[in-house]
């Protein structure tokens, strides 16, 4: 089992102090971080070289990006030429003070994934993970903020960070929070606070804070781990064919229209948009919305297939029903007889919520596996499970 990273403690204080509000700075609060990232296993994801490409591998040095045609090659694969991360042209950058940015590695091993699941579930967010690989005194970005909640999780080395007075009203991924360096500078205000992370350490941003930071030590290791939520602009996406399909909506606006005419027609605009807002089907739709919301991050296991075999779902719709005629399968007004070969075995699978072969398997041991099977096979294609 993976280690759980935000106990009871740090939950309450960070819901009740500094959620969506105010910076947090946690010491050593990942034990095991040499277990999760290290400049070891960072070498070792590396070396896997057809993953990388370059919207996930990108470099910089002093602030300015490197070109992609600076650090990579083509490579002959199974599939064809692609070009790809060179390991001596990446390495020679990195002399020289380069920095490595490796995009949405959330999922990249079962640690990080136990971290973007863990992060979920605390914030109910999507959770995106950017690895940054740091060189001393060379720094990747000047003072910026981000339109995503932040938690940076040191590994390697030391960075320090810079926390700056302003924090921006709600960003998003938009060209109209797309500011040059000397307007961000500009916008973070003044330096409030400095921490120097190590690893283990975890440093919280909310959306908006202004920031930069700086390694103190060659190769600083952290992953900055992003949050975002649902917001009421990710619901217009949503219902976006309602506005379609309203009438009114796709009416042409007469070209002579004068300013009272187009003031009517706004008017009704607003109400034909109300009337949409306000429907049952959008609050289920915005409801939906919400509760699935966060990735679903998943990892393998095929290991418990092996050991247990194929896990389905039992339906709560159906139920099993007994008189001198023999055993019956019910759903709704739907009554099918079971051959009494299977009624035992069905029975016992209904009173399940997730089923195995070697579930029923260990339960009736004195009944050949092929009944057993088939059994399963026929619940299975009638989607009594699934």
């Amino acid at each position: 089992m993976e280690d759980l990273i935000f106990n009871e403690n740090f939950k309450k204080n960070f819901f009740t102090n500094n959620f969506g509000k105010k910076y947090i700075y946690n010491q050593g609060l990942v034990k095991n971080s040499q277990s999760i990232m290290s400049l070891d296993i960072l070498n070792e994801e590396l070396s896997n070289k057809s993953y990388w490409n370059n919207k996930n591998f990108i470099m910089m040095l002093d602030k300015k990006h490197i070109n992609y045609s600076e650090y990579s090659s083509s490579s002959h694969e199974t599939s064809g030429y692609f070009f790809r991360p060179d390991i001596d042209k990446v390495q020679n950058w990195i002399s020289r003070g380069a920095s490595i940015i490796l995009n949405e590695i959330e999922r990249l091993n079962s640690r990080l994934i136990n971290i973007s699941s863990q992060l979920q579930n605390l914030t109910k967010g999507r959770c995106q993970g950017n690895l940054y690989f740091s060189m001393e005194s060379h720094q990747a970005f000047g003072p910026h903020c981000d339109e995503h909640d932040v938690f940076a999780i040191h590994f390697e080395g030391e960075k320090i960070w810079n926390i700056y007075e302003n924090i921006e009203k709600d960003p998003i991924n938009h060209p109209i929070f797309k500011w040059d360096s000397e307007e961000r500078t500009r916008r973070a205000g003044k330096l409030i606070d400095q921490v120097t992370l190590k690893p283990g350490d975890l440093l919280y941003l909310p959306r908006g804070q202004y920031h930069d930071a700086l390694a103190s030590k060659n190769g600083a290791v952290h992953i900055a781990f992003g949050l975002t939520y649902f917001k009421p602009i990710d619901l217009i996406s949503n219902i976006w064919d309602k506005f379609i399909l309203n009438d009114f909506m796709r009416k042409d606006i007469n070209q002579n229209a004068n300013v009272e005419d187009l003031k009517l027609t706004l008017i009704e605009l607003s109400k034909e948009i109300e009337n949409i807002l306000i429907s049952e089907e959008t609050n289920k739709i915005a409801h939906e919305s919400l509760k699935n919301w966060s990735y679903k991050i998943n990892n393998y296991s095929l290991q418990n297939i092996i050991t247990e075999g194929r896990k389905y779902k039992v339906s709560k719709s159906v139920r099993v029903e007994r008189n001198s005629q023999g055993a019956f399968l019910i759903s709704g007004k739907d009554k099918v007889k079971i051959p009494e070969l299977y009624s035992d075995i069905t029975d016992f699978i209904l009173k399940q919520e997730l089923v195995t072969s070697n579930l029923v398997s260990s339960h009736f041991k004195k009944i050949n596996i092929k009944i057993i099977s088939d059994c399963i096979k026929k619940l299975n294609d009638m989607k009594v499970i699934t």
